[in-house]
């Protein structure tokens, strides 16, 4: 007679857990680094650059300007947040099917590209604060010509405060994109499209409600009497509630490279 043998884990080693894939999922989201690190970097740059040699041609156009009294302001920071967006979205769409190929769980794959999300998040707002420190010590470059340094995002915490709401922005953003990205996965394109419009119209109703009860300007005091950090709160809240829903759509969504 011969006995047989299972394979089974090697002594004094503990099977592997979802939990402890999750490090792993991080990385994985970092396989191409163009997605998260070199694109929006080069976004970052190029959308700032290009807003310099925007202000100083309209400052030589504008005759008589005094630049100290007549500040420019731009949106050119928002480039690279809705860049990575983009790129959050991007992994339901590729990285997932390489993740679930590699024997990752849902569950693995998507707290390791929150994570992601926050690491890349914070960059940013590292970024922005160096990039708004640059334009303070410079004066706007000479001309008082700002794409970061803006009043509503520095006052109140400064700097500081905000690079906070930028990286709070950034990653509410990114869990965002990635629950539309889970959505359309899961549903069908009429569905996808039946939702949106429904989910549209129900956000149109509920300003316009709001501007019958209470009026524009008690909503603009309101918007002006929030702070870095109350923003900060406000967009990690929208995050939380996306990033669960995110989870809940991907569970049944099925994955197409």
């Amino acid at each position: 007679m011969s006995a047989t043998t299972t394979a089974g884990p090697a002594a004094g080693t503990a099977p592997a857990t979802w939990a402890s894939r999750i490090p792993a999922a991080f990385r994985l989201q970092f396989v191409v680094s163009s997605n998260f690190l070199f694109v929006p970097a080069v976004v970052f740059v190029l959308v700032w650059a290009i807003a310099i040699g925007v202000t100083l041609w309209v400052h030589e156009l504008a005759d008589g300007r005094v630049p100290a009294e007549e500040p420019m302001y731009g949106g050119a920071s928002q480039a690279a947040v809705w860049t990575l967006g983009f790129m959050a979205a991007y992994t339901v769409t590729q990285t997932l099917p390489f993740a679930m190929a590699l024997s990752f769980s849902r569950r693995t794959f998507v707290v390791g590209a929150y994570l992601a999300f926050a690491a890349v998040s914070v960059g940013f707002g590292v970024a922005y604060t160096a990039a708004a420190w640059i334009e303070r010590v410079t004066d706007g470059f000479g001309i008082h010509a700002y794409q970061f340094d803006l009043p509503f995002m520095t006052a109140g915490h400064g700097l500081p405060g905000a690079g906070l709401l930028a990286a709070t922005l950034t990653f509410a953003v990114m869990v965002v994109a990635f629950l539309v990205a889970a959505v359309f996965r899961r549903v069908s394109v009429l569905s996808f499209w039946t939702l949106t419009i429904a989910i549209g119209a129900a956000l149109a109703a509920a300003v316009l409600l709001l501007v019958q009860n209470v009026g524009w300007s008690a909503i603009g005091e309101w918007f002006t009497a929030q702070t870095a950090l109350t923003g900060s709160a406000y967009f990690l809240g929208v995050a939380a509630v996306a990033a669960v829903l995110g989870y809940l759509a991907l569970r049944r969504a099925t994955p197409v490279s």
